[in-house]
């Protein structure tokens, strides 16, 4: 083998083991890729320690909003996370908080935007039916359609003794908010005054969307509801179940309807 040729194998082989021609180490190479990015939330500087277990303080601190890559993670005996961020760099999970990507973080603002469109759609739309119900001559479907919409709106919340709404209600308060909001009828705040608006309707015939019914004496029932179509009412409950929507049984059948629509 040549002279030169046998130079350039020794050089090649002393750089294979580490070792470089000249005498001087090589760079090393980049440690494992980083699984993701942090930043640093804590007020105050973050310590970094050469060992997550009995490490020694390696005399670097880490200021508020610095972020940094993770190349290993780690749980010590009291069940504490810890980032690796360099060789012999080791910080505590908890004063960090991962960093989004570029791309996720326009997905996120993107989704965002999607739902805050949606939401302006829905409410347009509600305000369009209630818009067309108030215009709406009376005993039209688009009125009773729009306090069906409004009146299942209520569902979830809260029974309140002589609450008026729009977050709370009791029985009464709840059909005189859905028909005034919905329809622009007044009905009166109690049930004395409801069971007189309108036309009465036949329990046994049968009950049309919108529908007012009543549980109780005649003149003065202790509950009203509002018929939504398919067997089922909303009502406001009370205490334990507010605002909801039941099917009508025959043990449970109401004792007189009123159509106001």
């Amino acid at each position: 083998m040549k002279k030169s040729n046998m130079i350039k194998f020794s050089a090649a082989a002393l750089t294979f083991l580490g070792i470089s021609a000249t005498g001087v180490k090589p760079v090393k190479q980049p440690a494992q890729a980083a699984s993701k990015r942090i930043k640093v939330i804590s007020k105050q500087y973050v310590t970094v320690w050469a060992n997550y277990r009995k490490g020694r303080h390696v005399a670097t601190h880490l200021k508020k909003d610095s972020s940094h890559f993770v190349y290993q993670t780690a749980t010590d005996s009291m069940g504490n996370l810890w980032y690796r961020i360099g060789k012999k760099e080791w910080v505590m999970a908890k004063y960090f908080n991962q960093v989004k990507s570029a791309k996720k973080a326009v997905k996120a603002k993107k989704t965002k935007a999607k739902s805050k469109k949606t939401k302006t759609v829905k409410k347009a739309r509600s305000a369009a039916i209630l818009a067309a119900s108030w215009s709406a001559p009376m005993g039209s479907k688009a009125r009773a359609k729009a306090v069906v919409s409004l009146a299942k709106q209520q569902v979830g919340k809260a029974y309140v003794k002589g609450s008026k709404g729009p977050n709370a209600f009791d029985n009464a308060s709840l059909v005189a908010y859905v028909y005034k909001q919905a329809a622009g009828v007044n009905t009166g705040s109690s049930t004395k005054s409801q069971v007189k608006k309108g036309i009465a309707v036949d329990p046994s015939s049968g009950f049309a969307e919108g529908d007012l019914l009543f549980w109780g004496s005649k003149n003065k029932p202790y509950n009203v509801a509002i018929y939504v179509g398919d067997g089922k009412y909303v009502t406001a409950a009370g205490d334990q179940q507010g605002v909801v929507q039941a099917s009508l049984s025959t043990y449970f059948w109401p004792s007189r309807a009123r159509r106001v629509l």
